[in-house]
């Protein structure tokens, strides 16, 4: 990362000028606590993968409203993107109460849609939408 220093140097705009460049070095991000859910979410949206599994929340939707005439609800596009998954045998969390658990898994799902609304793989107003609607369109993976 380059740090820019900013110096005030007197002219007709009052514009701050860079003075220098600097090179900082640091370490990558390390969580202090080790959390079986948060490192299930990130696995999920890490990349490269995290963008092709936004885009196939996007096509799973198209395909929804194509065979539905309306969109799936959250529950439903997270149940056809993970159909094999249980997610309370997937992560481990013998800490946690399965109220905990289930709130904890309930968490990671509404963040797994507001991410793919970030990216604009779907589309999807929380307090609002009923439905997920499509995104922006994804192109389907070519296969060899």
């Amino acid at each position: 990362m380059t740090v820019r220093d900013y110096q005030e140097r007197p002219n007709l705009y009052g514009i701050l000028h860079c003075m220098g460049a600097a090179e900082l070095n640091q370490e990558s991000f390390v969580m202090a606590v080790e959390d079986p859910y948060l490192t299930a979410l990130i696995g999920t949206i890490e990349e490269p993968a995290g963008s092709s599994t936004a885009a196939q929340a996007g096509r799973l939707t198209i395909a929804w409203w194509d065979t539905h005439g309306t969109g799936p609800s959250c529950t439903e596009l997270l149940n056809a993107m993970f159909t094999s998954i249980a997610w309370d045998d997937v992560i481990e969390d013998p800490g946690r109460t399965l109220l905990e658990r289930r709130e904890q898994t309930e968490l990671i799902q509404r963040w797994l849609i507001s991410y793919w609304t970030r990216l604009g793989a779907i589309a999807f107003i929380p307090g609002h939408d009923d439905v997920v609607r499509p995104g922006r369109i994804y192109p389907e993976p070519e296969t060899g």
